[in-house]
C-alpha cells in the first residue's frame, strides 16, 4: 500500500525557478522593446502594440504558473505563433523585434533543447506564412528583421536548454527525498501535536467498536493487503481464517449474518471489514458501513505503513547500538581484563594477586552482561510468532548460566501483530534477564499461550523472591510500559513454593489449556 501525493502538495523547487526566470525575460523584452521605440521617436504609434504583447505576456505567465508542475508544451508554441503574427503583420519587427526571442528563450529554459528548436521552427514558418500572404519587398524586409532576433532567441534557448536539463536531473534525483521530507515533517507535526493515531492495531480495535455502533454486528475482523496482495489481519481470534474466507465468497455464498466491507483507497482496495452477527443486513446498513470504513481507511493505511518504517528504524537501531557495544565497549573492557591478568601475573603480593583476581571476575561478569545485552538487541521476531524466539533466547541463557529452563509455549490461529509480537519478547527478555541476574535461582519457568488476539506470557523462577523495584533500576517499569503499549496488563507476584512470578495477559482472558494447537513443552539444561 503506497501513499500517493499530489503534485501540487510536492510543487518541485526548479518549477517555480524556470517560472520566475522566464516571467523575468518576458519583462526585459518588453522594456527592452519599449525603450527601442521611445528612441525611434514612434513610441505614440507603437503603444497598442506594446499593450498586446504585454497582455501575451501575462497570459503566457499565467499559463506557465498553473501548468508548471505539467509537461505541457502547447502554450510555448501558442506565443511563438501569436507574438511572431502580430509583429511581422503590423510591420513592428524593426523596434519591437526583441520579443521575438522570447518564446524560444522561455522553452529553452522551461523544457530544454528540443522544444527550443521547435518553437523557433515554427516562429520562422509563422513569419513565412505572414509575409506569404502579402508578397513585397517591404515584406521580405521584415522578413529579414526577424530572422535575427529569431537566431539569438534559438541560441539563448540552447545556452538555457543545457543549464535546466543539469538543474532538471538534479530535481529529478531530489525529488523522491523531498516528497520524503515532506512527508516525514507532516507526521512529526501531527505526531508532536498528539492528534494523530499511529497504532495499526488499536485503530482496529476503534474501526470495529465503530462497526458494532453502527450495524448491531457482534464482532468484525480488519485484514488489510499487503504488497504480494495477501491479507493481514490486525485483529480477531482463532476463527480468522474462517473470517477471510468469507472475502472471497459472492454475497450469496457468505455465512448468514456475515458481511465484508472494504476499505477504499483512492486508487485500490486497501483492505476489508468482515462483520458477523449482523441482525438483517439492509442497503441503508451497507452505505452506513461504508461510510465507517472510509472514515478509517486511509488513516489504517497509514498506520500500517508507520508500523514499517517504525520497525525497520528501530531494528536499525537497535543493531547500530549493538555494533558499537561489541565494538568499542566490550573490546575496552576485554583489553582491561587482559592488563589485569599482566598485574596479577607479575605481582609478588599475596593480597594485590588477590584483588586482581577478584577485578578478573568482575571484569568477567561485565563482559558477559554485554554480550548477553548485544544478544538482547539483535533478538528479533521475524514472523510475528514468539515460540522460535523465546526457545532461542532461553537455550542461549540456559547454556550461559546453567539455569534450568521449563518451556510451555502454545500458539495458534494468525501471527500476533509486528508490534504487539516484538514488545511481548521484550518483555520476556527483561524477565528472564533479571532472574539470570538476581534471582539465584535453579529454575526458570516460561508459558505462552496465545490464539493470536489473545495471549498469556508467565516467567517464573524457584529464586529468592523479593522482586520490586529498585532505585536507580527502570527493568519493572519498563516491562510495565511495554505492556501497556500493547493493551496488555503486567503483574510481578511471588511464587506459592518460592521465587517470583512475572505475568504479562491481555485484557481478555486466554484460552484454556488444551485448547490450543501447536503447543509443545520441554526442558531445557
Amino acid at each position: 500500500m503506497t501513499p500517493t501525493v499530489s503534485q501540487d502538495a510536492s510543487a518541485p523547487r526548479p518549477a517555480l525557478q524556470s517560472w520566475r526566470t522566464t516571467t523575468a525575460v518576458r519583462v526585459f523584452a518588453l522594456a527592452l522593446a519599449t525603450g527601442t521605440t521611445l528612441s525611434g521617436g514612434a513610441f505614440v504609434e507603437s503603444i497598442p502594440i506594446v499593450v498586446v504583447l504585454a497582455l501575451a505576456a501575462a497570459v503566457t505567465s499565467l499559463l506557465e504558473w498553473m501548468t508548471r508542475n505539467k509537461p505541457l508544451h502547447w502554450h510555448a508554441v501558442a506565443e511563438a505563433v501569436a507574438v511572431t503574427i502580430l509583429l511581422v503583420a503590423t510591420r513592428s519587427t524593426d523596434d519591437l523585434g526583441a520579443y521575438l526571442a522570447v518564446p524560444s528563450i522561455s522553452a529553452g529554459v522551461r523544457y530544454g533543447l528540443v522544444t527550443a528548436t521547435n518553437v523557433t521552427m515554427v516562429s520562422l514558418l509563422a513569419a513565412a506564412a505572414t509575409v506569404a500572404a502579402e508578397p513585397s519587398s517591404a515584406a521580405l524586409g521584415r522578413m529579414g528583421q526577424a530572422v535575427p532576433w529569431l537566431a539569438i532567441g534559438l541560441g539563448v534557448g540552447l545556452l538555457a536548454g543545457l543549464q535546466s536539463r543539469a538543474t532538471r536531473t538534479m530535481a529529478a534525483r531530489q525529488a523522491p527525498y523531498a516528497t520524503a521530507h515532506q512527508l516525514m515533517e507532516r507526521i512529526h507535526r501531527l505526531a508532536s501535536s498528539g492528534s494523530l493515531g499511529l497504532d495499526s492495531s488499536a485503530l482496529a480495535a476503534e474501526l470495529d467498536a465503530a462497526m458494532r455502533r453502527a450495524t448491531g454486528c457482534a464482532r468484525s475482523t480488519v485484514f488489510v493487503v499487503e504488497p504480494d496482495d495477501s491479507l493481514r489481519p490486525l485483529n480477531g481470534g482463532d476463527d480468522v481464517e474462517r473470517m477471510a474466507a468469507e472475502i472471497a465468497l459472492l454475497e450469496s455464498e457468505r455465512t448468514p449474518g456475515a458481511a465484508v466491507v472494504p476499505l477504499r483507497g483512492s486508487q485500490q482496495v486497501l483492505g476489508h471489514c468482515v462483520l458477523v452477527g449482523v441482525p438483517r443486513w439492509t442497503p441503508e446498513l451497507d452505505e452506513l458501513a461504508l461510510q465507517v470504513a472510509d472514515e478509517f481507511a486511509l488513516r489504517l493505511d497509514t498506520a500500517v505503513l508507520f508500523d514499517d518504517i517504525r520497525a525497520l528504524a528501530t531494528s536499525e537501531e537497535r543493531n547500530r547500538i549493538a555494533r558499537e557495544m561489541h565494538d568499542g565497549v566490550a573490546q575496552e573492557i576485554v583489553g582491561l581484563g587482559y592488563i589485569v591478568d599482566e598485574i596479577e601475573s607479575m605481582s609478588d603480593h599475596d593480597q594485590t594477586r588477590a584483588l586482581a583476581s577478584e577485578l578478573r571476575e568482575e571484569i568477567t561478569r561485565l563482559v558477559s552482561e554485554i554480550r548477553f545485552s548485544i544478544f538482547d538487541l539483535r533478538h528479533q521476531v521475524t514472523d510475528g510468532r514468539l515460540s522460535s524466539p523465546l526457545a532461542d533466547y532461553a537455550r542461549e541463557v540456559s547454556h550461559a548460566t546453567g539455569l534450568r529452563v521449563h518451556l510451555s509455549l502454545a500458539e495458534s490461529g494468525p501471527p500476533l501483530p509486528p508490534r504487539t509480537a516484538t514488545e511481548v519478547l521484550r518483555v520476556a527478555q527483561e524477565a528472564i534477564g533479571n532472574v539470570r541476574k538476581h534471582a539465584r535461582a535453579e529454575n526458570l519457568w516460561v508459558t505462552l499461550d496465545s490464539d493470536g488476539s489473545t495471549l498469556r506470557l508467565e516467567v517464573a523462577d524457584d529464586g529468592v523472591g523479593n522482586a520490586g523495584p529498585r532505585e536507580h533500576h527502570w527493568g519493572l517499569q519498563t516491562m510495565r510500559e511495554r505492556a501497556a503499549t500493547v493493551g496488555a496488563q503486567l503483574a510481578v507476584t511471588p511464587r506459592h513454593d518460592g521465587g517470583t512470578v512475572v505475568s504479562l495477559r491481555s485484557p481478555k482472558a486466554a484460552p484454556p489449556e488444551g485448547d490450543t494447537a501447536h503447543g509443545h513443552h520441554r526442558a531445557i539444561g
